[in-house]
Order: C-alpha cells, then sequence, then structure tokens
C-alpha cells in the first residue's frame, strides 16, 4: 500500500471545513471493514483513507501544525501501514467498567498472536506488532499485518469462505467475512 505523505495531509483550517463528510465517508468504510471476533475483540481492517483520517484527527485534537510533527504523525501511521502485498488490521480487545479489566488482560494475554485468516487451501498468520503483551497482560489495542503471496491474493477472489480465527487458549472464536468485506481488502491488494 503506497504510503502516506505530508503532501496527504490537510491543515487544521482546510480539513475542518468537510470534517463531517470525511468522518461520514470513514464511518461507511469502517463499516464494511469492521468485524466482531466473538463478544471481545473487533478487528478493523485498515487502509490508507483509515490511516489518513488517524493522522488528521490528531493534529486536530493536538493542534499539531509544525510540518515536522505533522511528519512524525504521519511516520507513526506509516509504520502501521504494510507495504506490498499485506493488510494491516488494528485488534481491539473490548473492556468495559463491570470487567476486572487486570485479570481480562492476563487471560488474553497474547491473544494477537493467534490470528488467522483462512481460506481454500491458505492460512494466513497475522504478524502482530511486538511488545504490546507480557506474561502479566496485554494492551487493549493491538496492530496486526497479514502478508499475502500472489497466489494467496488471487485464490482470495475465488474464495466461497473467508474467516479469520483467534485460537487463544482463553478465546476461541472465528467470523466469516461478508463479501463486501473481502471485496474491500481484494482492492487493498490490488493497489499494492
Amino acid at each position: 500500500m503506497k504510503p502516506l505523505t505530508l503532501d496527504d495531509i490537510e491543515s487544521i483550517e482546510a480539513y475542518e471545513k468537510h470534517r463531517q463528510e470525511v468522518r461520514q465517508r470513514i464511518i461507511e468504510i469502517k463499516r464494511v471493514r469492521r468485524i466482531a471476533l466473538g463478544p471481545r475483540v473487533s478487528l478493523v481492517f485498515e487502509n490508507r483513507e483509515t490511516m489518513r483520517f488517524q493522522v488528521q484527527e490528531m493534529c486536530r485534537i493536538e493542534r499539531i501544525t509544525d510540518p515536522r510533527l505533522v511528519q512524525q504523525e504521519v511516520d507513526v501511521y506509516n509504520d502501521l501501514l504494510p507495504e506490498g502485498l499485506a493488510i494491516g488490521a488494528t485488534l481491539l480487545i473490548e473492556v468495559t467498567q463491570e470487567d476486572d479489566m487486570p485479570a481480562v488482560l492476563k487471560e488474553l494475554s497474547g491473544l494477537e498472536e493467534t490470528i488467522w485468516l483462512r481460506y481454500g487451501e491458505f492460512a494466513i498468520h497475522a504478524e502482530a506488532e511486538p511488545g504490546r503483551s507480557t506474561e502479566e497482560k496485554t494492551s487493549t489495542v493491538h496492530y496486526l499485518t497479514f502478508r499475502f503471496s500472489p497466489a494467496a491474493r488471487d485464490a482470495l477472489a475465488d474464495a466461497l469462505s473467508v474467516r479469520v480465527f483467534a485460537e487463544h487458549p482463553h478465546y476461541q472464536h472465528s467470523t466469516e467475512l461478508r463479501r463486501e468485506t473481502v471485496a474491500s481488502l481484494l482492492h487493498d491488494l490490488t493497489e499494492s
């Protein structure tokens, strides 16, 4: 996926003029690209537009206008956009106020290492950003990369069923991706 550049980021003033339209477009993109993986986990398959939105929002909220600082934000989010035949995703562990957060996060430590995308003869293991889990706890947010071979990308277009799996000892769930989600991911892989 083509990385973001400083030229992709609008000034706060320019962005504010059409922020509501941008937000609506991103909500629709994420509606297609967000999946529930059991009762506590969701995945959002990110793309260039979702990451651009994140940078715009960070600059807006933090009032970042210095081009060097905006570039730092761009660099942070570009690290989450995998290059080549790959798809990035944000894994979110949902914890409520009623939950015993330390116990839940300890129980789910290492969850990010157990995520798979499977279809046909292909099983693609998610690569997790290192350092977000210890034996004692995990983060509620993880960044994953699914890397495809050309054959795996080509087979995705014809797959009858595409599923995401969590195979953690304390969290075993799977979800079938909707056709519109698969089509959106294929678009990312063909734009690489």
